[in-house]
């Protein structure tokens, strides 16, 4: 069979079928109506598949603006987030800085001779041996070169450098900070200062004790309070060990000093003092 056979009886299959579907309509009085029906049964498929692709279409539309809505959302948590740590941080420096200013109160007997500017450690020189630092107050702030820093725990150096808003600070772990000091029951006289090989483990030296000294291990380092840069009575550390000079005329100490000077973040720079 050709296949000019084969449509020619498919239109006739079809011409049938169209006179059936005719005849049946004429017989229940819907002739009239008979090609809208068939238009109808023909096109429900289509306006169905039509309806659903247009709600799949809205459905998408609505889910992008969903997705827009939960970006947008999504960023605004992210900046208040960031607001409330912020504020934490802020929170947490002023919380450590009254915690330090009451222990502060502890280990001087009266602060009040004292006048005081509290100051956070903002920087450190990682290129430096004797770990200085940079604080976040200065000349504005009544800060000067050679005002003493210290922390809660006692001594941590002096300012260097100055500008108006910030400070450095040489700790006492430098060879170029020397302190005059006093230890042991004796309270034998000596200098403490930085010392290269020592600074690396957060210790420094109490040079030119009397070759007699009673200076031991686990004596108090405190300063003189002589001439016009430290005031008296300021904790430094404690005694490690007590050694004899190369020379034999002196004795030196190496000191652990009582603030952690590697670590501190808070410090008070001491501006004034009877």
């Amino acid at each position: 069979m050709n296949i000019q056979s084969k449509i020619t009886k498919a239109l006739l299959v079809a011409i049938l079928l169209l006179a059936g579907i005719m005849a049946y309509a004429a017989s229940t009085g819907q002739l009239t109506s008979a090609p809208q029906n068939l238009l109808g049964t023909i096109a429900v498929p289509f306006q169905r598949l039509s309806a659903s692709i247009g709600n799949k279409m809205d459905a998408w539309s609505d889910r992008s603006l969903n997705i827009d809505k939960i970006i947008e959302e999504n960023e605004q948590l992210k900046r208040e987030l960031a607001i409330m740590r912020s504020k934490q941080i802020e929170y947490d420096r002023i919380a450590l800085e009254n915690k330090e200013y009451k222990e502060l109160l502890n280990i001087v007997d009266d602060v009040q001779q004292y006048d005081t500017v509290g100051a956070s450690v903002i920087g450190r020189d990682g290129l430096e041996h004797f770990y200085s630092f940079t604080i976040d107050k200065g000349e504005k702030h009544g800060i000067c070169v050679d005002d003493i820093v210290i922390s809660a725990d006692g001594v941590v150096g002096v300012v260097i450098e100055t500008g108006s808003n910030f400070a450095k600070v040489a700790t006492i772990l430098s060879p170029n900070v020397n302190v005059g000091s006093i230890a042991g029951g004796e309270r034998d006289v000596g200098i403490v200062s930085g010392n290269f090989d020592l600074s690396a483990g957060n210790m420094c030296v109490m040079n030119y004790l009397p070759k007699d000294t009673k200076v031991k291990p686990g004596d108090i380092v405190s300063t003189t309070g002589y001439g016009t840069i430290f005031p008296k009575d300021l904790i430094i550390g404690t005694v490690e060990s007590v050694e004899i000079e190369d020379s034999g005329n002196s004795v030196y100490a190496t000191v652990k000093p009582a603030a952690d000077i590697t670590d501190v973040k808070i410090v008070f720079v001491i501006t004034d003092f009877s």
